[in-house]
Parts: C-alpha cells; structure tokens; sequence
C-alpha cells in the first residue's frame, strides 16, 4: 500500500523512484510508521540523491487509511498525536 501510495505521488515533471526502507518500519498495536528514501541514494548513497522533506507515513491496520505525518516534528511527536486521535 506504502509503495502505491508512493507511486501514485510521484512527481510527472522530476519522477524519483522511492523505496520503504523496511528496517526502519515501527510497528505498533494499531499499524505500522513506514520511513522512505530515494532509490538511487540506497543504491549509491550519494547524498545529493538523497530526499528532503519525506515525511514518514502511518498505516492503520485496521482501517488500512495511510496518514502523511510531518517533518516539522520527530516521529514520535507525530505518532502521539496519532495515537491521540485514534
């Protein structure tokens, strides 16, 4: 669902493949805070092929709704709001 939504956002103009980098995935009792990164710096690490600004996003297994968190914020800020609004 993550990938998807990723793709589906993709910019038309400037396309950057994306990946959910997996060993960064939180889980909690209500779903799962899935982090994500350009795929050529995981394949390369240059970090001039590095995102800025992706905000992790939030998977309700219940519901299966995806929730674009912020960047203005640490995670856990984002996933206490979450938490509260459940």
């Amino acid at each position: 669902m993550v990938e998807a939504e990723l793709e589906r956002k993709k910019n038309k103009y400037n396309p950057i493949d994306c990946v959910v980098l997996t060993e960064e995935t939180i889980e909690k009792s209500w779903g799962w805070v899935f982090f994500y990164q350009s795929k050529y710096y995981g394949e390369t690490g240059d970090f001039r092929e590095m995102l800025g600004g992706n905000s992790p996003i939030i998977v309700n297994r219940k519901t299966g709704e995806l929730s674009h968190t912020g960047t203005t914020h640490d995670i856990d800020h984002h996933i206490k709001e979450y938490e509260a609004a459940l």
